[in-house]
């Protein structure tokens, strides 16, 4: 039987990937007060953050419903497929929930709900990795291996612009420790375990850019063959500044680049710069 993947926007591939792949997109639901979108249908990302600078708006987002899953697992398994549904950390999400719901209304169905323990181009390439297990051939025993095996080597560390989505954001577990009297803290942060944590806090903007880099040579070496993406929140150019410094210090076997959406932009806002690296060399 033939495998496919079901994700949420939550995980930030492009939509390149998606199509190469034939991955289907869920979409997460971004609010502004009383207007509600659907994330990358009816909101782009650009727009949303234009709203939050320009218009100091903060919005607020929440998972698909299950009415949404259920309609993307129908149409899937009526092609005959197996689904393998992939998702945004379920320790800091309702997405894992929404999606667990909608597969007990379809029990005829053959779905796998995982739960990725990540964020954006975290989640992202475990999809991807398992995407690409499916297009080899391999079994759907070996496929679900496989991502428990990515899941174990993800790591993913980020610096934010400001704290102030971060005291406004009630997703953010294991943070008040940074929210001291400097109000021109850095935090630097991580998801363990899949729960967003603060690590340390630095005092500069490049310092902090620079702790990321040390912070991921601890955990995946330079000499390592590794898999990269540095994911930004509407700071394009610093990012792509950021991005060559990536590629000077790690030996990259893909280093992909984007902005990232509602995952880190409406709980941590604009100004993020993190990188997302796994070894594949194990």
């Amino acid at each position: 039987m033939e495998l496919r993947i079901v994700t949420d926007s939550v995980s930030d591939l492009s939509q390149e990937l998606v199509d190469r792949y034939r991955i289907v997109v869920v979409p997460a639901l971004v609010r502004f007060g009383d207007e509600t979108y659907l994330d990358g249908v009816e909101i782009t990302h650009q727009e949303m953050y234009r709203r939050m600078l320009e218009d100091e708006e903060v919005p607020k987002s929440s998972q698909p419903s299950p009415g949404q899953f259920l309609e993307a697992y129908k149409e899937v398994a009526a092609q005959g497929a197996s689904i393998l549904s992939i998702h945004v950390t379920a320790r800091t999400s309702g997405v894992w929930q929404s999606a667990s719901l909608a597969r007990s209304m379809l029990p005829e169905a053959d779905i796998e709900v995982i739960d990725s323990a990540s964020v954006s181009m975290g989640t992202g390439f475990i999809i991807l990795e398992a995407a690409r297990a499916i297009e080899d051939g391999r079994s759907k025993g070996e496929v679900l291996a496989l991502i428990e095996d990515i899941k174990s080597r993800m790591n993913i560390y980020a610096t934010v612009g400001t704290l102030k989505y971060l005291r406004l954001s009630g997703r953010v577990g294991h943070m008040q420790e940074i929210f001291g009297s400097f109000l021109d803290i850095k935090p630097i942060i991580t998801v363990e375990d899949g729960v967003v944590k603060a690590v340390d806090k630095v005092r500069t903007r490049k310092r902090a850019l620079d702790r990321v880099i040390e912070l991921t040579k601890q955990a995946v070496g330079t000499e390592s063959l590794i898999n990269a993406a540095v994911m930004h929140t509407a700071v394009e150019e610093e990012a792509l500044e950021f991005k060559e410094i990536v590629k000077k210090n790690f030996n990259c076997q893909e280093l992909f680049f984007g902005e990232a959406g509602i995952a880190l932009g409406v709980n941590a806002g604009p100004g993020v710069i993190g990188l997302v690296a796994y070894r594949v060399d194990l």
